[in-house]
């Protein structure tokens, strides 16, 4: 057996990630491209294909955080609502019924359960159309970051679809799904049922499914070897399963591509929640020059900004709610809020090559005086690479908006960064460090031929305002702002507020406002 290249292993280990956002089991994504790949060979499709089924696996759910603001606004609780429909066959309005009021079991008022559960099947096609079209063109963009072929590209734009051409965004049907994504979604949907209801019962609503929602020829292929496709992931050992097809089908081994595995896996934290836009992409920025400044050797720099990417990576975990709440937070908030650092520390350390980085991104919230969480760890258990992301992520937090406060101008931001290290929870040393590399914002250029009137519509838009809300803003007219929106998706060639929110991300678009450290 060959060994798995950095790329596949590091993408293996962090998409627990996308795993947690949907509340699915640990692995559930390994186990998922161990099964398809299974299915394929099963199906006796080429050796090209198999690749093109074992990304597209690994990669199905990366979209999956950037409509988690309007599944919260709908259901509340996004992460259940993800888990909730995830077996659900989207024809059956019986089914749909049923998990809607599983998802809205939350809610306090019976008949506003009802009112809730009524509103969101009255406007369930709209909505997943919506859904549909956010996730495929995500994940596309996620796709073709992270270098997969085009193959795995065109799957990722297609997962949605049904082979009765009854799923979305297009309407597509049979052949036009291609065999990448009809083996994917037998993969996925077998898994989820196999470990929730056993191997015969999954065989079963698999088959149900068969000519509906799935093609009949690869469900089949999984029907007929159902028990021995499942026998490598029997013991629970996924990882080894996964290493040993990972070896197979490498993407590139280059050190580079784990950057830009991180970096991708930075932007899918950050899109689950409006309010925090690239804000693990600042918080890097940050930290990295702050260590220059501290004088950290490279090897120290290269972990504190990998660190720096991914320290909110569990924040997926927990429900955007929680993170979008404009009042005090209760007991039970508080405690869901601290487990975000645990979430990131055990994602990210199942890397072996981010062990470190993993150690290091969980002390983002530990404090000086021992106050900060998970660890409450004081300041002599802190090295200095932990003191100046804690120092890099609360300066950045400062002068970014929030549900219950607006941006810190520069002067304030300050103020308050003072007032921690007076307080004993900030290093003096890492603060220091932080404001001495702070300048002026650079001025983003408008990249895709957008105008400046165009890119400001687009990361308002992306931040989730309306049309209405965003010509108060700017003194226009909504019917303006559609203009321009129309103009600026038309230019980028994309149609949602979630691609929206990648495209700013990925160009620095929502990097403006208060001064930031480590812009230059």
């Amino acid at each position: 057996m060959g060994a798995i290249d950095p790329w596949t292993e590091v993408l293996a280990a962090l998409s627990l990630a996308t795993d947690l956002a949907n509340d699915h089991g640990d692995d559930k994504t390994l186990r998922t491209a161990v099964l398809a790949v299974g299915i394929a060979r099963a199906c006796g499709l080429p050796a090209q294909t198999q690749r093109d089924v074992f990304h597209t696996a690994l990669l199905r759910f990366i979209g999956c955080s950037a409509f988690a603001p309007e599944e919260a606004q709908q259901f509340g609780d996004d992460v259940l609502a993800r888990r909730v429909f995830g077996t659900v066959d989207y024809a059956d309005a019986r089914a749909l019924w049923r998990a809607g009021g599983e998802a809205l079991a939350g809610e306090g008022s019976r008949w506003r359960r009802l009112a809730r559960r009524s509103a969101a099947i009255v406007g369930a096609p709209a909505r997943l159309r919506l859904l549909f079209t956010s996730q495929c063109e995500v994940g596309r963009r996620f796709g073709a970051r992270l270098g997969v072929g085009p193959g795995a590209l065109a799957a990722l734009d297609r997962i949605h679809e049904r082979h009765d051409g009854r799923g979305g965004p297009r309407g597509l049907r049979g052949d036009e799904l291609g065999h990448v994504v009809a083996v994917v979604q037998v993969a996925n949907l077998a898994e989820l049922l196999q470990r929730a209801v056993g191997l015969e019962r999954a065989r079963e609503a698999v088959l149900r499914r068969r000519g509906g929602a799935l093609d009949p020829a690869i469900v089949d292929g999984f029907v007929a070897h159902a028990p021995a496709l499942f026998e490598s992931l029997a013991t629970g050992a996924a990882w080894d399963a996964f290493v040993a097809l990972g070896a197979d089908f490498p993407v590139i081994a280059a050190d580079a591509e784990v950057d830009a595995v991180v970096t991708a896996f930075a932007d899918f934290t950050d899109l689950a929640s409006v309010h925090t836009l690239g804000h693990s992409r600042q918080v890097a920025l940050a930290a990295e020059a702050a260590g220059r400044n501290a004088g950290l050797a490279p090897a120290e720099l290269l972990s504190l900004r990998r660190a720096a990417l991914l320290h909110d990576l569990g924040r997926v975990a927990i429900p955007a709610t929680v993170w979008s709440k404009r009042g005090p937070l209760s007991a039970a908030d508080w405690e869901r809020i601290r487990m975000h650092a645990y979430h990131g520390r055990r994602i990210v350390a199942r890397a072996p090559r981010l062990r470190d980085v993993a150690q290091l991104a969980a002390c983002d919230h530990e404090r000086g005086d021992g106050s900060g969480y998970p660890a409450g760890l004081a300041r002599e258990a802190l090295p200095m690479a932990a003191r100046l992301l804690a120092a890099a992520d609360v300066w950045c937090a400062l002068t970014e908006a929030r549900p219950h406060r607006p941006a810190h101008d520069r002067e304030a931001a300050i103020a308050l960064l003072r007032e921690e290290v007076a307080a004993g929870r900030l290093d003096r040393e890492a603060v220091d460090a932080v404001l001495g590399t702070s300048s002026a914002p650079r001025e983003a250029g408008a990249p895709a031929g957008l105008t400046a009137r165009e890119v400001e519509v687009l990361v308002w838009v992306a931040r989730g305002e309306t049309n209405k809300q965003v010509a108060v803003r700017l003194g226009i007219s909504a019917r303006t702002v559609g203009h321009h929106l129309e103009h600026a998706y038309a230019k980028i060639g994309i149609s949602t507020r979630a691609a929206a929110a990648l495209f700013v991300v990925e160009h620095g678009l929502v990097a403006g406002g208060p001064d930031r450290a480590g812009a230059s």
